[in-house]
C-alpha cells in the first residue's frame, strides 16, 4: 500500500462526539460456563484500546456487550455516564467492523458504505446529496476514491476491510468496535492496514475498542492495552507498561517471547535447580518464585562463575540471531536464548548464561 495521503484541513469528517466508556463489574454466563468474571474498566473519550488475549479469554464477549449484541448477566456499561443496559443496538450509535468484512455482495462499494444512512427512518435520514458527499469523502479518507462502482468480489481483502471501516464511520458513531478486523488477511497487508488504521484514528478521534489475539498489533496500535485471560483482566497499561513491567507471569509469557523458570530465593540469591544463578533479589529467608526473562536479554558466561546452565536440545535461525533451546535441570524445564549467528552450538553441549534484564514473580 502506498504511503499515507495527507488530507487538507477542510476534508475533516463530521463525527458523533466520542464518549468515555465505563464498564462496571460486568459478568457474563452462558449456561454453566462463565465468560466474564466481574470485569471493570474506564476508557477515556478518544482512546484506542486493544482487548488482547488468547481464544476464550472473554474479549469478544466484552465487545459484543458494548455493542448491545449480548446482555451482561450482571454489572453495567455506561457511555458518557449514560447506562446502556436498556438501550437497543440501533440506538447506541456504534460502528462495528467484523473480521470477515460482512459486506453485501450484491451492493456496490458506494451502496455498502451508504447502507447505514439509507435505512434510517425518513426523519433521521440525510438528503441524498449529503449521503453522496459523505460516502465520497469517506472513500477519499480510506484511499479508495474511484472504486465506488465496484462490487466486493472485485476488491482485494485489504480493500474490502477498508470499505467495512468506511461503512462503520458513515453513521458518525460515538464508539467504534473492531473485532479482529485484520485476522483474515496476510501478514504484509495486516502490517500496512494497522498503520493506516492508527492514522485514521488520529484523524477522526473516535473512542475505539480493538479486539485482537496478535500482541504485535496491540503494541503498535493501542493507546492502552487490556490483557485478558479466562474472563478476567490481567493488566491494563500502555505498550511500555505491558511489555517492560508485566504484572503477572501470564502477561510476561503472553506479551513478547519469554522464558519462565521456577526458582528459589534463598537469602537474596536466586537459585535455579538448586544452583546459584548469579542473580540476586533483595530478600531474606527462603521462598519459591518464578524467574522471567526474554531470549535477547541474556549474556553468555564463559568462566565458572555462578550462572544458569543448560544443554542444547535444539537450535534454529531467528532473524539476525540464532535461537538456542536449552534443557535447564529436569527434562521439562526449558529456556530459550538468543546468541550471535556465529555462536552455533552442537546438540548436547553445555551453555552458561545470565539474564541482564529479568523479573521475579512470587510463587
Amino acid at each position: 500500500m502506498n504511503a499515507m495521503t495527507e488530507f487538507a484541513d477542510d476534508q475533516s469528517i463530521a463525527l458523533g462526539a466520542p464518549v468515555g466508556v465505563t464498564i462496571e463489574n460486568v459478568a457474563k454466563d452462558f449456561g454453566d460456563s462463565p465468560a466474564l468474571h466481574g470485569v471493570s474498566l474506564d476508557v477515556h473519550a478518544g482512546e484506542l484500546v486493544a482487548l488482547l488475549g488468547p481464544s476464550g479469554s472473554g474479549k469478544t464477549t466484552l465487545l459484543r456487550i458494548l455493542a448491545g449484541l449480548e446482555a451482561p448477566t450482571s454489572g453495567r456499561v455506561l457511555f458518557g455516564g449514560e447506562d446502556t443496559l436498556g438501550l437497543p443496538v440501533q440506538d447506541r450509535n456504534i460502528g462495528f467492523v467484523f473480521q470477515h468484512y460482512a459486506l453485501f455482495r450484491h451492493m456496490t462499494v458506494f451502496d455498502n458504505i451508504a447502507f447505514g444512512l439509507t435505512v434510517r427512518p425518513r426523519r433521521d435520514r440525510p438528503a441524498s446529496a449529503e449521503i453522496r458527499r459523505r460516502v465520497l469523502h469517506l472513500l477519499d479518507l480510506v484511499q479508495l476514491s474511484g472504486l465506488e462502482k465496484r462490487y466486493p468480489a472485485q476488491l482485494s481483502g485489504g480493500q474490502r476491510q477498508r470499505v467495512a471501516l468506511a461503512r462503520a464511520l458513515a453513521i458518525e458513531p460515538r464508539l467504534l468496535l473492531l473485532d479482529e478486523p485484520f485476522g483474515a488477511l496476510d501478514a504484509q497487508v495486516r502490517r500496512d492496514l494497522r498503520r493506516w488504521l492508527r492514522d485514521i484514528h488520529d484523524r477522526t478521534g473516535h473512542t475505539t475498542f480493538f479486539v485482537t489475539h496478535d500482541q504485535e498489533e496491540a503494541l503498535e496500535l493501542a493507546d492502552r492495552i487490556v490483557v485478558m485471560s479466562k474472563g478476567r483482566i490481567e493488566q491494563v497499561g500502555s505498550a511500555d507498561d505491558i511489555y517492560d513491567r508485566p504484572g503477572s507471569p501470564f502477561v510476561f509469557s503472553f506479551i513478547g517471547e519469554s522464558t519462565l523458570l521456577p526458582v528459589e530465593i534463598a537469602d537474596g540469591a536466586v537459585l535455579v535447580d538448586g544452583t546459584p544463578s548469579g542473580l540476586t533479589f533483595g530478600e531474606t529467608g527462603t521462598r519459591p518464585a518464578t524467574l522471567g526473562f526474554r531470549p535477547h536479554d541474556v549474556t553468555l558466561v564463559s568462566d565458572d562463575s555462578p550462572a544458569i546452565r543448560g544443554r542444547v536440545v535444539a537450535e534454529r535461525r531467528h532473524g539476525a540471531r540464532r535461537r538456542l533451546e536449552l534443557q535447564v535441570g529436569p527434562e521439562h524445564l526449558r529456556a530459550e536464548i538468543d546468541v550471535e549467528v556465529e555462536a552455533s552450538r552442537t546438540l548436547g553441549s553445555l551453555v552458561a548464561f545470565r539474564p541482564e534484564r529479568w523479573r521475579i514473580f512470587p510463587a
